[in-house]
């Protein structure tokens, strides 16, 4: 008996809790007996028994401006096809671009498209170039997702009422919390009359991720033994840690703020830290976060709704608008033995 093919499509790897999220399910369906075919322009790092990738042939360079209208010609053409060839009934997309491919390519064909969403769309969309367009687009991609998706599975409750909020579909989104597992690390807690003290910040570079809102912080701290460890990439497309690394050199932080990029060692890394700081002004559900408690590492992170599921303490949150409240409690932290317990 042949195994259930699902069909799935994502452009080309990269490093974040996007991929992360839709390996972890590819893996998770493969290990469950079905067949996954995915499209892309490149052979995606999450392989199995039953993952199998078709690749694009495509002429636009990912810098062109004909890009994305290429991929997205070429993706929906390629998943009807597949879809017809292996008489597939299930596409499992992950955003509502994505949805979107999937509805039109099945047109017809009695598919039944399943959109998963890690965060919204439509606020990042407010933070980058060509805000206006953006928004635009992704409002619309969301109303057609809602519409005509099967089902829409976000990973927090407060990612669900928003969209519920603002496209309807109450009677076909659903929570699913990430599942994150992790082994407790050997964190030791900082003897702060000796020790300097490592802060981490894991996250892909962007004003949504908000990493200045921490710079600014640690800039009105009086001279102690701190060093600030900024884990991830820019995919800001605005060239935001240039901006960040300006502010580090004109406030003489260059000593102790250092730009790690993306890195595979992340737990490594953290076992030597202290605190993790997350100064998000959205999420969906944030696997740093989730994972840094599992690894048992300290954590404060930014008053947002999404963060509240996770973190109910008020002492573990600070407004992310301002620095003023994060510094009071970066403060406590390196004056006061007992606060990182």
């Amino acid at each position: 008996m042949n195994a259930t093919v699902i069909l799935s499509a994502y452009y080309r790897h990269k490093p974040g809790g996007f991929t992360t999220r839709l390996y972890r399910a590819y893996r998770a369906l493969d290990a469950a007996g079905y067949r996954v075919i995915y499209i892309a322009t490149e052979t995606l790092p999450v392989e199995g028994e039953r993952i199998q990738p078709v690749i694009l042939p495509m002429r636009s360079r990912p810098t062109s401006l004909w890009y994305w209208p290429e991929f997205y010609w070429r993706a929906v053409r390629e998943l009807r096809r597949l879809t017809r060839e292996h008489q597939v009934q299930q596409h499992l997309m992950f955003s509502f671009f994505y949805a979107s491919l999937s509805i039109l390519a099945s047109w017809g064909l009695g598919v039944r498209t399943l959109t998963f969403i890690r965060g919204d769309d439509i606020f990042d969309a407010a933070k980058k170039r060509f805000a206006r367009p953006r928004l635009w687009v992704h409002r619309v991609l969301e109303k057609l997702g809602i519409r005509y998706s099967h089902q829409v599975i976000t990973t927090s409750e407060t990612m669900k009422a928003i969209i519920n909020q603002r496209s309807g579909g109450q009677d076909k989104t659903q929570s699913l919390p990430n599942n994150i597992t992790t082994q407790a690390l050997p964190i030791q807690l900082p003897n702060i009359r000796q020790d300097t003290v490592r802060i981490a910040t894991l996250s892909v570079l962007n004003p949504r991720k908000n990493q200045l809102l921490v710079l600014q912080a640690l800039q009105q701290l009086p001279a102690q033994h701190w060093e600030y460890l900024l884990i991830g990439s820019d995919n800001s497309g605005l060239d935001y840690q240039a901006e960040l690394q300006a502010f580090v050199a004109d406030n003489g932080l260059s000593e102790r703020v250092k730009f790690l990029g993306w890195r595979d060692d992340v737990p490594a890394i953290l076992q030597r830290c202290h605190l993790l700081l997350l100064p998000t002004l959205h999420e969906g559900s944030p696997n740093a976060l989730l994972e840094a408690m599992g690894y048992g590492l300290p954590c404060l992170a930014s008053d947002i709704p999404e963060i509240r599921e996770i973190l109910p303490d008020p002492e573990l949150l600070f407004y992310p608008h301002h620095p003023a409240e994060l510094t009071r409690k970066l403060e406590r932290f390196l004056q006061l033995p007992g606060y990182a317990g």
